[in-house]
């Protein structure tokens, strides 16, 4: 969508801004390109990605700002669809595509950085993540999956962190409830993860997994010292 006009005041805040967005650009481009010539379907045609964001730019240029934004809200809708069937490089294409037109749509940039933590990338993930949190640092869902990220990269404390953040932000986020006490399980917290746990079966009694959790936590709990791993061992 197009750049709201900011009161005179924020002047300062709105250098900052487009600096952020400029590095996330710079740090997209470092990276390998996706397939420009994938195939997408824009107000019922189809088209290359490339066609399709010239489409939504030659619209913006010929002041049609919100036609324009309609073809990029199409373009990250099917971007979604394709990341929860797994098609993970061709959601990146638009994802990337999207936020290099046009910066302000952070959360294709976010995404993005779901994408590289789901490949295993955790590096880049975290760094994309941070990028996007630089713009919108209270989106609950951006803490949360920087702290996947932190985890992927063995940094269990700053997982934590990020985990609390998130139920800082939103006290009824399932996901980070559960997280945390993963984090905590493997830490060997067995009492904090516990609480955890059971915060998510609470929130969300359906949810198999953390009962799963907490039954474990519970039995580790009820363990011998000395029969505890060192570290702890995290539930799945």
């Amino acid at each position: 969508m197009p750049q709201k006009k900011r009161p005179h005041g924020d002047s300062t805040r709105s250098k900052s801004s487009s600096t952020s967005r400029n590095a996330a650009v710079m740090l997209l481009q470092s990276l390998m390109r996706g397939n420009q010539q994938l195939a997408v379907q824009v107000d019922g045609q189809s088209l290359t990605l490339t066609q399709a964001i010239d489409l939504a730019e030659q619209r913006a240029k010929t002041r049609q700002p919100k036609e324009a934004d309609g073809l990029y809200q199409q373009l990250l809708m099917q971007a979604a669809e394709w990341h929860r069937a797994k098609r993970l490089d061709d959601a990146e294409a638009v994802y990337r595509q999207v936020f290099e037109a046009r910066p302000e749509y952070i959360d294709a940039l976010h995404l993005l950085g779901v994408i590289y933590s789901q490949r295993g990338d955790h590096q880049t993930a975290e760094r994309l993540i941070r990028q996007a949190l630089r713009e919108n640092p209270s989106a609950d869902t951006y803490h949360n999956n920087l702290g996947k990220a932190l985890q992927g990269l063995g940094r269990l404390e700053d997982a934590a962190a990020s985990y609390q953040q998130t139920l800082k932000l939103n006290p009824g986020h399932v996901l980070a409830c559960n997280n945390l006490g993963k984090i905590y399980a493997e830490l060997g917290r067995w009492e904090d993860a516990i609480v955890s746990f059971r915060r998510a079966v609470a929130l969300q009694p359906d949810f198999n997994e953390a009962r799963r959790n907490l039954e474990q936590a519970l039995k580790q709990r009820s363990q011998p010292l000395a029969e505890h791993p060192g570290s702890g061992q995290a539930p799945e």
